[in-house]
Order: C-alpha cells, then structure tokens, then sequence
C-alpha cells in the first residue's frame, strides 16, 4: 500500500487513536471527522475536522475532496456513518440499509433465529412495567438497551422489588421508547469472538474468554486470549458465527461478537460490527496471534486484503485484567507487575479502586500480559499475597 492512501475515521475516541496509529505503520494518511470535544485522537492523526459525526453529508464532500481510500468505524453510532459514506464512495463497508439496524439487538435476534446452534434466550421489546408483568418472564430476567453495545444500560433484575430502578437505569442509555428484556442465562462463561469479513467471507481470528463481575450490570473485569475451550467448540463457534454474519449483515469489516457458552451450547449476546474495545481487537489480538487485526481491517476498508493464512497466527497467550473495587484481590500483583517478564503493560490511574458500573477499560487501572506460556494470574497472585 502507498503513501497515497487515505483513511477517513469516523469518531475520534480511544479506537480511533488506535485506527491511526495502524494506519500509519502502513503508511496511510489519517483523516478523523468528530466533535472536538473529548477528542482523544485528535493529536495522532493527520488531519482532524471538528465535526458532528453526524453531519454525513459535509463527511462525504470532505471525503469526496480529499479522495478517501477507505473508511472506518469505531463506535456503535458511528458504524452508520462510515457505512453511508463508503456506499456513496464506492468503497468497501456495510451497506448503509444493513447499519443503520445493525446496532439493533432485536433485530439482529430475530435474523438469526434459524442459524444452526446459536440459540436465543426468551426476549421480547417493553416499554413500561405492565408490558414486563404481560409477558410474565421467570425471574431473573436482564433489561437493556436495544440499540447499545458494551454492557451499557444493562441490569439484571432479581426480584419486582428491583424493578422501577433498574428501568430507570436501562431507559437513560435508550434512544427511544423501547428496551429488550431478556431471560437471563445462569451459569456458563462469557467469549467473545473476533472477526473480519471481506466480500462476504468471514475470517475468525481469535475467541476470547471473558471475566464478568455478573449482576447486575455484568461489567466486564478481564479478557484472556486465545479462549480455553476444546477444538471441536471451537469449531462450532466458528461455523456457527460465520453463519450468523452473513444473516445480520456483516459483508466487510471488523465484529465483535459476544456470546456465552452454557454446556458446549452456544448463546447469542449481542453483534458489534466494529473491533472489539476494551484492548481485545488491539493489542490482546496482535500479541496472541501475531496478526494485525486493526490493519487487517484497513486494508479491507482499502480494498487491500488479501485474506487469513491460519497456518501463519501463532499460538500465543494475552490478557488483560481491571484492577477494580470489584477485583481489588489483584491489587498486590498490580502493585508489582511490572517487575515480571510476561507483562505488557501497566497502567495506574488511581491508587484508589473504583467501582466499575459499565465497560471502560482505558481509564481505569489495568495490566497486560502477552506469554509463550500460559499465565495463571490468580495463582501469581495468590503467591505474592501470601
């Protein structure tokens, strides 16, 4: 790829410093449209526009002007934008039809009713409490927002005593007068499942176990690489997601699936048609395959992918952990981390643990760890606590 090559970057937040930077080590030039304000990765571009994201029309003449190559995504809201400018460019994306209801849990529910082993909780849409008490879920049931991804707006309720806080709590993160409620799934463990698809065929790069705090607000506390789980699960997983893809609308780009595995049988959570947050997508990817997702997924956006050589991802092992109020037993491994050879990164935001309420792994205090070997954090920290 020359130097001529241009990406616009919808959205100017952590993944989008992260989109820029892989750009440039590819040696692409960098443009990022979004509100000034909190822009994070107005610094690490190119060039920054200060403008609304949602202006896709002053985008698109910008784009137009500038001769874009490709253009990227980094957030739920801006997944329709960067759909509607790459359809007007004629460049690789989603359609625009497809994004703007691909950040719908309902409906990309219902588009994959019939994928073969993928099953779906109960789930319906309610507005007030009478609709929940019509419906008659077994408690407990989870509430969340239909249009949001990262945990946001979720609660589960355990008992009706629960009931009006936690509608409150869904309905400020809901853009309109509707929430899912959704049976809730004891037991089993959290994955989610990191993919890019070009021109219809979905590569599965990477399956990555979850931490979970669980109820109410399920936050997620750590991400370990690659999944512990068997070749033949593995195998379903795959089929089953690549099916799952095509039904919601997933025709190029990256996704971030999130699913929860309950005796080897595979349940939906929810699509994100962008790179994982969080540190998955970058730099857990990268450090346990070796492969470069972000610029796989710019070199889609480009036209430029030439598709996965499985044979070529190592098999490496990366995590990361939240050192949290809610995960403050690792906080003497925190303290030390540094002094180990598998860690990555340290990052020390306050020595005070806060309370994580929904997903914010970049602000908040964490460790990464990138190995040959597996790293059992737990016992490592069960030693030095001792």
């Amino acid at each position: 790829m020359g130097a001529t090559i241009k990406i616009a970057i919808i959205g100017a937040g952590y993944m989008a410093r992260i989109f820029s930077d892989n750009a440039h080590q590819l040696g692409i030039e960098t443009h990022c449209f979004a509100w000034e304000k909190g822009a994070v990765a107005a610094d690490f571009v190119d060039y920054f526009y200060p403008i609304s994201i949602f202006e896709k029309d002053q985008i698109l003449e910008l784009c137009k002007e500038i001769e874009i190559t490709g253009v990227v995504a980094t957030t739920e809201l801006t997944i329709p934008i960067a759909a509607y400018i790459a359809e007007k460019l004629n460049l690789n994306g989603i359609s625009y039809d497809d994004a703007q209801k691909i950040t719908n849990k309902y409906r990309n529910r219902m588009c994959t009713l019939d994928v073969q082993n993928l099953n779906q909780p109960r789930f319906a849409l309610v507005s007030t409490k009478n609709d929940i008490f019509k419906l008659n879920f077994k408690l407990p049931f989870v509430l969340k927002p239909s249009n949001l991804g990262g945990k946001r707006g979720v609660s589960v309720v355990n008992n009706l005593d629960e009931l009006d806080l936690a509608m409150e709590y869904t309905f400020q993160n809901v853009n309109d007068s509707t929430c899912l409620i959704e049976e809730y799934l004891d037991g089993g463990i959290e994955y989610s499942v990191e993919s890019l698809t070009y021109r219809g065929t979905s590569y599965i790069i990477q399956i990555t176990e979850k931490i979970s705090s669980g109820p109410p607000h399920c936050v997620e506390l750590g991400h370990s690489q690659p999944a512990c789980i068997s070749k033949v699960l593995k195998k379903k997983i795959i089929e089953t997601i690549s099916e799952a893809l095509e039904k919601i609308g997933v025709v190029n780009g990256p996704c971030h699936t999130e699913i929860k595995i309950i005796k080897d049988e595979i349940y939906l959570i929810e699509f994100n048609a962008r790179p994982g947050g969080d540190h998955i997508a970058w730099p857990l990817v990268d450090l346990s395959t070796g492969f470069h997702y972000i610029q796989a997924a710019i070199k889609i956006a480009c036209n430029d992918f030439t598709g996965v050589d499985y044979k070529k991802l190592k098999q490496r092992y990366a995590g990361v952990r939240f050192v949290t109020e809610q995960t403050s037993y690792l906080k003497p491994l925190f303290d030390v981390c540094e002094k180990f050879e598998w860690c990555y990164k340290k990052n020390e935001i306050n020595e005070d643990l806060t309370c994580l309420k929904n997903n914010n792994g970049y602000n908040t205090n964490y460790f990464i760890y990138a190995s040959d070997k597996p790293v059992d954090i737990d016992k490592i920290n069960d030693d030095i606590s001792r």
